[in-house]
């Protein structure tokens, strides 16, 4: 009779056990994690291409020329194109003496024209709008012209394929045309002056003076 009790004991234990099992709420499965959106790299888009500058027609300009007609000795000295202006400057020169220098720069205006400004010794500067390119001969000439002046009216580069240069300055003097043609010969830029070299002056020696041995004082008489 006692195992029977305890059949029944253990009987009614696991009774109440899957009871209380099939009473609880299962457990629910576990989500998979959400897969993260891969980081995306922003695309670089490419830069545009640089739009060439506006004087890129008169580049073969820039660098150095010169001429001489009737004893005179004359210059000019243009930068490259940068920013849609060159730089220029002309010197005329007579025995050893200046006869005359002129300032020019070629600019790109917010108008789109093209203005050759000359600024000649001791006058204001005047402004020629540029006319375009033709053929004169074989060679390209550009011209700049403002026709509110009389002399010079017009101001026109020649450049022929052997890479010489012939400058027209026309215009009207005294109700007359006048031409006056300077031929240029490309030429080597001068180099910079060099800044005078230094010396380095060494500083004097110093003679090491011996300092004299210490002598022992003599021994006091006995």
């Amino acid at each position: 009779m006692p195992h029977r009790k305890s059949l029944a004991l253990v009987a009614a234990t696991m009774l109440a056990t899957g009871s209380a099992l099939a009473q609880a709420p299962a457990k629910p499965a576990s989500q998979p994690a959400p897969a993260s959106a891969p980081f995306a790299t922003p695309s670089t888009a490419a830069s545009p291409a640089q739009a060439p500058d506006p004087l890129a027609a008169l580049a073969w300009l820039a660098g150095c020329w010169a001429g001489d007609v009737n004893q005179r000795a004359y210059t000019e000295q243009w930068t490259k194109p940068a920013a849609g202006m060159m730089l220029g400057l002309g010197h005329t020169v007579m025995a050893g003496r200046t006869l005359s220098f002129e300032f020019m720069r070629i600019e790109a205006r917010s108008d789109g024209s093209i203005a050759y400004v000359a600024k000649p010794t001791d006058k204001p500067e005047e402004a020629f709008v540029y006319q375009g390119s033709k053929d004169d001969h074989g060679a390209t000439r550009y011209t700049f012209a403002n026709p509110s002046r009389d002399f010079p009216t017009e101001i026109a580069y020649a450049h022929t394929p052997a890479d010489e240069v012939f400058a027209y300055v026309i215009g009207k003097v005294n109700g007359q045309d006048r031409q006056v043609i300077y031929p240029f010969r490309r030429v080597d830029c001068p180099a910079p002056s060099a800044a005078p070299a230094t010396t380095a002056t060494a500083a004097p020696a110093t003679t090491a003076t011996a300092t004299p041995a210490a002598t022992e004082p003599p021994a006091p008489p006995k």
